[in-house]
Protein backbone atom coordinates (compact mmCIF):
# COMPACT_ATOMS: atom_id res chain seq x y z
CA UNK A 1 0.00 0.00 0.00
CA UNK A 2 0.98 3.52 -1.12
CA UNK A 3 1.64 5.61 2.26
CA UNK A 4 3.80 8.33 1.26
CA UNK A 5 3.58 11.04 -1.75
CA UNK A 6 7.78 12.67 -2.88
CA UNK A 7 6.72 15.18 -5.32
CA UNK A 8 9.72 16.51 -7.82
CA UNK A 9 8.82 20.13 -7.68
CA UNK A 10 9.29 21.83 -10.94
CA UNK A 11 6.35 20.74 -13.51
CA UNK A 12 4.85 18.52 -11.08
CA UNK A 13 3.51 21.31 -8.80
CA UNK A 14 4.53 24.16 -10.22
CA UNK A 15 5.24 24.84 -14.27
CA UNK A 16 8.51 26.55 -14.39
CA UNK A 17 10.26 25.28 -17.07
CA UNK A 18 9.41 28.19 -19.43
CA UNK A 19 10.34 30.81 -16.31
CA UNK A 20 14.03 28.72 -15.80
CA UNK A 21 14.81 28.50 -19.27
CA UNK A 22 14.84 31.95 -20.16
CA UNK A 23 16.54 33.54 -16.95
CA UNK A 24 18.91 30.70 -17.53
CA UNK A 25 19.27 32.08 -21.65
CA UNK A 26 19.22 35.59 -19.58
CA UNK A 27 22.59 34.78 -17.87
CA UNK A 28 24.38 33.35 -20.57
CA UNK A 29 23.49 36.54 -22.95
CA UNK A 30 24.84 38.66 -20.20
CA UNK A 31 28.51 36.48 -20.68
CA UNK A 32 28.00 37.44 -24.45
CA UNK A 33 26.90 34.17 -25.40
CA UNK A 34 23.78 32.86 -26.77
CA UNK A 35 21.88 29.72 -25.97
CA UNK A 36 18.65 28.37 -27.07
CA UNK A 37 15.94 27.00 -24.80
CA UNK A 38 16.18 23.18 -26.78
CA UNK A 39 20.04 23.35 -25.19
CA UNK A 40 18.95 22.71 -21.55
CA UNK A 41 16.36 20.28 -22.44
CA UNK A 42 18.85 17.25 -21.91
CA UNK A 43 19.00 18.60 -18.00
CA UNK A 44 15.54 18.89 -17.09
CA UNK A 45 15.29 17.26 -13.90
CA UNK A 46 18.93 16.92 -13.06
CA UNK A 47 19.84 20.36 -11.24
CA UNK A 48 20.76 23.41 -12.20
CA UNK A 49 24.45 21.99 -11.40
CA UNK A 50 23.96 20.56 -14.81
CA UNK A 51 21.24 22.89 -16.29
CA UNK A 52 23.36 25.02 -16.03
CA UNK A 53 26.74 23.76 -16.30
CA UNK A 54 25.49 21.27 -18.92
CA UNK A 55 24.91 24.18 -21.29
CA UNK A 56 28.21 26.00 -19.88
CA UNK A 57 29.91 22.75 -20.99
CA UNK A 58 28.61 22.98 -24.56
CA UNK A 59 29.43 26.07 -25.80
CA UNK A 60 33.33 26.18 -24.11
CA UNK A 61 32.15 28.79 -21.53
CA UNK A 62 34.22 28.82 -18.17
CA UNK A 63 31.61 29.69 -15.00
CA UNK A 64 31.86 29.67 -11.33
CA UNK A 65 28.76 27.61 -10.83
CA UNK A 66 27.56 28.68 -7.69
CA UNK A 67 27.21 32.36 -8.62
CA UNK A 68 26.17 31.62 -11.95
CA UNK A 69 22.99 29.57 -10.02
CA UNK A 70 22.98 32.82 -8.09
CA UNK A 71 22.33 35.15 -11.06
CA UNK A 72 20.54 32.64 -12.79
CA UNK A 73 17.71 32.21 -9.38
CA UNK A 74 17.91 36.05 -9.13
CA UNK A 75 16.51 36.36 -12.49
CA UNK A 76 14.25 33.60 -11.93
CA UNK A 77 12.42 35.35 -9.01
CA UNK A 78 11.97 38.29 -11.15
CA UNK A 79 10.22 36.50 -14.64
CA UNK A 80 8.31 34.07 -12.36
CA UNK A 81 6.82 36.08 -9.21
CA UNK A 82 3.31 37.01 -9.84
CA UNK A 83 3.37 35.39 -13.30
CA UNK A 84 2.89 31.39 -12.30
CA UNK A 85 1.17 29.76 -9.12
CA UNK A 86 0.51 26.12 -8.14
CA UNK A 87 -0.29 23.94 -10.88
CA UNK A 88 -4.26 23.16 -11.48
CA UNK A 89 -5.24 21.21 -8.95
CA UNK A 90 -2.07 20.69 -6.52
CA UNK A 91 -3.37 22.66 -3.67
CA UNK A 92 -6.50 20.70 -3.79
CA UNK A 93 -5.07 17.28 -3.76
CA UNK A 94 -2.41 18.19 -1.03
CA UNK A 95 -5.03 19.40 1.22
CA UNK A 96 -6.90 15.75 0.27
CA UNK A 97 -4.13 13.77 1.21
CA UNK A 98 -3.05 16.00 4.63
CA UNK A 99 -6.63 14.92 5.64
CA UNK A 100 -5.97 11.16 4.38
CA UNK A 101 -2.76 11.31 6.36
CA UNK A 102 -0.22 10.19 3.78
CA UNK A 103 2.78 11.44 4.14
CA UNK A 104 4.50 14.10 1.82
CA UNK A 105 7.99 15.10 0.80
CA UNK A 106 9.25 17.54 -1.82
CA UNK A 107 12.56 16.10 -3.52
CA UNK A 108 13.68 18.19 -5.87
CA UNK A 109 17.25 18.56 -7.74
CA UNK A 110 17.15 22.54 -7.40
CA UNK A 111 18.84 24.22 -4.92
CA UNK A 112 17.19 25.51 -2.10
CA UNK A 113 16.85 29.05 -2.89
CA UNK A 114 14.91 27.83 -6.20
CA UNK A 115 12.43 25.46 -3.73
CA UNK A 116 11.99 28.82 -1.57
CA UNK A 117 11.45 30.77 -4.75
CA UNK A 118 8.72 28.42 -5.99
CA UNK A 119 7.27 27.83 -2.36
CA UNK A 120 6.73 31.78 -2.13
CA UNK A 121 5.17 32.08 -5.86
CA UNK A 122 2.85 28.69 -5.48
CA UNK A 123 1.63 30.13 -1.94
CA UNK A 124 2.45 26.56 -0.44
CA UNK A 125 3.04 26.44 3.14
CA UNK A 126 6.10 24.22 4.21
CA UNK A 127 4.36 22.29 7.12
CA UNK A 128 2.33 20.43 4.67
CA UNK A 129 5.31 18.45 3.77
CA UNK A 130 7.23 16.06 6.41
CA UNK A 131 10.99 16.57 4.37
CA UNK A 132 11.73 19.55 2.01
CA UNK A 133 15.07 17.69 0.19
CA UNK A 134 16.90 19.89 -1.92
CA UNK A 135 20.08 19.37 -4.41
CA UNK A 136 22.29 20.25 -1.82
CA UNK A 137 21.53 17.76 0.41
CA UNK A 138 22.04 14.91 -2.43
CA UNK A 139 25.98 14.50 -3.80
CA UNK A 140 24.28 12.22 -6.99
CA UNK A 141 21.84 14.19 -8.59
CA UNK A 142 18.63 12.75 -10.62
CA UNK A 143 18.98 9.85 -12.78
CA UNK A 144 20.72 8.32 -9.74
CA UNK A 145 18.11 7.62 -7.31
CA UNK A 146 19.54 8.72 -4.04
CA UNK A 147 17.61 11.42 -3.59
CA UNK A 148 14.16 9.44 -3.54
CA UNK A 149 16.15 7.15 -1.47
CA UNK A 150 17.12 9.90 0.75
CA UNK A 151 13.14 11.04 1.33
CA UNK A 152 11.63 7.68 1.75
CA UNK A 153 14.90 6.84 4.69
CA UNK A 154 14.09 10.58 5.98
CA UNK A 155 10.30 9.81 6.81
CA UNK A 156 10.98 5.70 7.65
CA UNK A 157 9.71 4.27 4.68
CA UNK A 158 10.17 1.24 2.40
CA UNK A 159 11.26 2.25 -0.81
CA UNK A 160 7.30 0.20 -2.24
CA UNK A 161 5.17 2.46 0.28
CA UNK A 162 6.49 5.75 -1.81
CA UNK A 163 4.75 7.58 -5.51
CA UNK A 164 6.46 9.17 -6.68
CA UNK A 165 5.25 12.22 -8.79
CA UNK A 166 7.69 13.51 -11.74
CA UNK A 167 7.71 15.13 -14.84
CA UNK A 168 11.17 14.63 -16.25
CA UNK A 169 13.02 11.35 -18.33
CA UNK A 170 15.71 11.59 -15.35
CA UNK A 171 13.39 12.36 -12.32
CA UNK A 172 11.16 9.01 -13.92
CA UNK A 173 14.54 6.94 -13.86
CA UNK A 174 15.73 8.00 -10.27
CA UNK A 175 12.37 7.10 -8.64
CA UNK A 176 12.56 3.01 -10.95
CA UNK A 177 16.05 2.98 -9.55
CA UNK A 178 15.01 3.78 -6.11
CA UNK A 179 11.96 0.90 -6.31
CA UNK A 180 9.47 3.52 -5.76
CA UNK A 181 6.05 3.60 -7.87
CA UNK A 182 5.93 6.90 -10.22
CA UNK A 183 3.54 8.65 -11.72
CA UNK A 184 4.45 10.71 -15.05
CA UNK A 185 3.42 13.65 -15.37
CA UNK A 186 3.18 15.80 -18.67
CA UNK A 187 4.19 18.88 -18.59
CA UNK A 188 7.88 18.41 -19.65
CA UNK A 189 8.08 14.97 -21.53
CA UNK A 190 5.67 13.31 -23.98
CA UNK A 191 3.52 10.14 -22.32
CA UNK A 192 5.59 8.08 -24.87
CA UNK A 193 8.99 9.32 -23.36
CA UNK A 194 8.00 8.89 -19.64
CA UNK A 195 6.62 5.44 -19.96
CA UNK A 196 9.64 4.71 -21.80
CA UNK A 197 12.04 5.37 -18.62
CA UNK A 198 9.70 3.54 -16.93
CA UNK A 199 6.91 5.49 -15.44
CA UNK A 200 3.83 3.31 -13.85
CA UNK A 201 1.14 5.43 -15.13
CA UNK A 202 0.53 9.00 -16.88
CA UNK A 203 -1.33 11.55 -15.60
CA UNK A 204 -1.84 14.74 -17.23
CA UNK A 205 -1.33 16.59 -13.73
CA UNK A 206 -2.50 16.04 -10.06
CA UNK A 207 -5.88 17.90 -11.59
CA UNK A 208 -6.79 14.25 -12.97
CA UNK A 209 -6.96 12.57 -9.46
CA UNK A 210 -10.50 13.04 -8.07
CA UNK A 211 -10.98 14.42 -4.25
CA UNK A 212 -10.34 10.97 -1.67
CA UNK A 213 -10.39 11.50 1.74
CA UNK A 214 -8.89 8.31 2.92
CA UNK A 215 -5.67 6.30 2.55
CA UNK A 216 -7.88 3.58 1.21
CA UNK A 217 -9.17 5.79 -1.13
CA UNK A 218 -5.90 7.01 -2.57
CA UNK A 219 -4.45 3.69 -3.01
CA UNK A 220 -7.62 2.81 -4.70
CA UNK A 221 -7.54 5.65 -7.10
CA UNK A 222 -3.89 4.74 -8.04
CA UNK A 223 -4.83 1.21 -8.85
CA UNK A 224 -7.29 2.57 -11.21
CA UNK A 225 -4.58 4.60 -13.37
CA UNK A 226 -2.56 1.61 -13.43
CA UNK A 227 -5.56 -0.36 -14.46
CA UNK A 228 -5.88 2.19 -17.04
CA UNK A 229 -2.49 2.36 -18.42
CA UNK A 230 -2.48 -1.86 -18.49
CA UNK A 231 -5.41 -1.65 -20.45
CA UNK A 232 -3.83 0.72 -22.89
CA UNK A 233 -0.48 -1.18 -23.28
CA UNK A 234 -2.54 -4.61 -23.78
CA UNK A 235 -4.83 -2.67 -26.43
CA UNK A 236 -1.66 -2.49 -28.16
CA UNK A 237 -1.88 -5.73 -28.96
CA UNK A 238 -5.15 -6.23 -30.11
CA UNK A 239 -5.72 -8.65 -33.07
CA UNK A 240 -7.99 -7.28 -35.53
CA UNK A 241 -7.57 -7.66 -38.80
CA UNK A 242 -11.53 -7.50 -39.57
CA UNK A 243 -12.72 -4.70 -37.38
CA UNK A 244 -9.75 -2.84 -36.99
CA UNK A 245 -11.26 -1.42 -33.56
CA UNK A 246 -9.06 -2.70 -30.69
CA UNK A 247 -9.75 -2.73 -27.13
CA UNK A 248 -8.44 -3.32 -23.93
CA UNK A 249 -9.41 -4.34 -20.51
CA UNK A 250 -7.98 -4.47 -17.16
CA UNK A 251 -9.50 -6.10 -14.01
CA UNK A 252 -8.50 -5.37 -10.83
CA UNK A 253 -9.11 -8.27 -8.01
CA UNK A 254 -10.23 -8.35 -4.88
CA UNK A 255 -6.31 -9.43 -3.85
CA UNK A 256 -4.85 -5.95 -5.40
CA UNK A 257 -4.02 -7.65 -8.41
CA UNK A 258 -4.33 -6.25 -12.00
CA UNK A 259 -4.88 -8.31 -15.08
CA UNK A 260 -5.34 -7.23 -18.51
CA UNK A 261 -6.29 -8.57 -21.70
CA UNK A 262 -7.29 -8.01 -25.69
CA UNK A 263 -9.28 -8.70 -28.53
CA UNK A 264 -8.35 -11.54 -30.73
CA UNK A 265 -10.25 -11.69 -33.69
CA UNK A 266 -10.73 -14.74 -35.48
CA UNK A 267 -11.98 -15.85 -39.27
CA UNK A 268 -15.09 -17.51 -37.51
CA UNK A 269 -16.54 -14.20 -35.70
CA UNK A 270 -18.13 -16.10 -32.94
CA UNK A 271 -14.63 -17.72 -32.38
CA UNK A 272 -13.46 -14.19 -31.37
CA UNK A 273 -12.76 -13.18 -28.10
CA UNK A 274 -13.45 -9.77 -26.20
CA UNK A 275 -10.63 -8.08 -24.37
CA UNK A 276 -12.63 -8.06 -20.94
CA UNK A 277 -13.02 -11.88 -21.39
CA UNK A 278 -9.08 -12.12 -22.07
CA UNK A 279 -8.65 -10.43 -18.79
CA UNK A 280 -10.94 -12.69 -16.88
CA UNK A 281 -9.07 -15.97 -18.00
CA UNK A 282 -5.94 -14.16 -16.98
CA UNK A 283 -6.93 -13.63 -13.69
CA UNK A 284 -8.95 -16.76 -13.46
CA UNK A 285 -5.88 -18.52 -14.25
CA UNK A 286 -3.70 -16.71 -11.39
CA UNK A 287 -6.27 -16.59 -8.77
CA UNK A 288 -8.18 -20.03 -9.37
CA UNK A 289 -11.42 -20.46 -7.55
CA UNK A 290 -10.87 -17.11 -4.90
CA UNK A 291 -10.67 -14.77 -8.33
CA UNK A 292 -13.15 -12.10 -7.80
CA UNK A 293 -13.73 -8.46 -9.15
CA UNK A 294 -13.06 -5.64 -7.68
CA UNK A 295 -13.14 -3.04 -10.60
CA UNK A 296 -13.23 -3.19 -14.29
CA UNK A 297 -11.40 -0.92 -16.81
CA UNK A 298 -12.02 -0.87 -20.63
CA UNK A 299 -10.15 1.41 -23.11
CA UNK A 300 -11.21 1.73 -26.71
CA UNK A 301 -10.94 4.16 -29.64
CA UNK A 302 -14.32 5.58 -30.77
CA UNK A 303 -15.67 8.72 -30.41
CA UNK A 304 -17.07 7.67 -27.15
CA UNK A 305 -15.69 5.08 -24.71
CA UNK A 306 -17.26 1.52 -25.55
CA UNK A 307 -18.69 -0.96 -23.19
CA UNK A 308 -18.77 -4.57 -23.00
CA UNK A 309 -20.57 -6.69 -24.98
CA UNK A 310 -23.76 -8.40 -23.36
CA UNK A 311 -21.21 -11.91 -23.62
CA UNK A 312 -19.10 -9.95 -21.54
CA UNK A 313 -21.37 -8.60 -19.37
CA UNK A 314 -22.66 -12.37 -18.49
CA UNK A 315 -19.19 -13.08 -17.85
CA UNK A 316 -18.05 -10.84 -15.47
CA UNK A 317 -21.35 -11.15 -13.76
CA UNK A 318 -19.72 -14.47 -12.48
CA UNK A 319 -17.45 -12.54 -10.59
CA UNK A 320 -17.81 -8.96 -9.85
CA UNK A 321 -20.68 -8.06 -7.41
CA UNK A 322 -23.69 -5.71 -8.25
CA UNK A 323 -21.74 -2.82 -6.67
CA UNK A 324 -18.39 -3.64 -8.14
CA UNK A 325 -17.59 -0.61 -10.68
CA UNK A 326 -16.50 -0.67 -14.69
CA UNK A 327 -14.56 2.33 -16.15
CA UNK A 328 -14.74 2.77 -19.76
CA UNK A 329 -12.65 5.35 -21.56
CA UNK A 330 -11.88 6.75 -25.34
CA UNK A 331 -8.26 7.32 -26.17
CA UNK A 332 -9.00 10.98 -25.77
CA UNK A 333 -9.20 10.22 -21.86
CA UNK A 334 -13.12 10.31 -21.70
CA UNK A 335 -14.38 8.79 -19.20
CA UNK A 336 -18.08 7.03 -18.37
CA UNK A 337 -18.38 5.27 -14.87
CA UNK A 338 -20.88 2.68 -14.07
CA UNK A 339 -22.34 0.26 -11.06
CA UNK A 340 -21.99 -2.94 -12.59
CA UNK A 341 -25.63 -3.73 -11.50
CA UNK A 342 -26.40 -0.67 -14.00
CA UNK A 343 -24.64 -2.13 -16.52
CA UNK A 344 -25.88 -5.59 -16.15
CA UNK A 345 -29.04 -5.23 -13.96
CA UNK A 346 -30.45 -9.13 -14.13
CA UNK A 347 -27.59 -11.85 -15.37
CA UNK A 348 -28.59 -15.18 -15.57
CA UNK A 349 -27.38 -17.26 -12.19
CA UNK A 350 -27.11 -21.00 -11.53
CA UNK A 351 -26.75 -21.18 -8.19
CA UNK A 352 -23.12 -23.92 -8.09
CA UNK A 353 -23.50 -27.30 -6.25
CA UNK A 354 -20.85 -29.33 -5.14
CA UNK A 355 -20.30 -32.36 -6.80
Amino acid sequence: MITAILFDMDGVLIDSEEYISAAAIAYFKSLGVETKPEDYIPFVGAGENRYIGGVAEKYGVEIEIEQAKLDTYAIYEELIMGKEGALEGVKRFINNAHKAGIDMVIATSADKRKMEINLEAMDLNPAWFKVLINGKDIERKKPFPDIYQKAANDIGKEQGECLVFEDATNGVEAAKAAGSLCGGITTSFSREELLSYGADFIIEGLKDFPDFETLEEFNNLVNLFLAREAALKTRANAYTPYSHFQVGAAIISKEGQIYSGCNVENSSYGATICAERGAVMAGVAQEGEKFAIERVVVVSDGPQPAPPCAICLQVLAEFITEEGRVHLYNLDGEELSYSFKEMLPHPFKLNSQEP
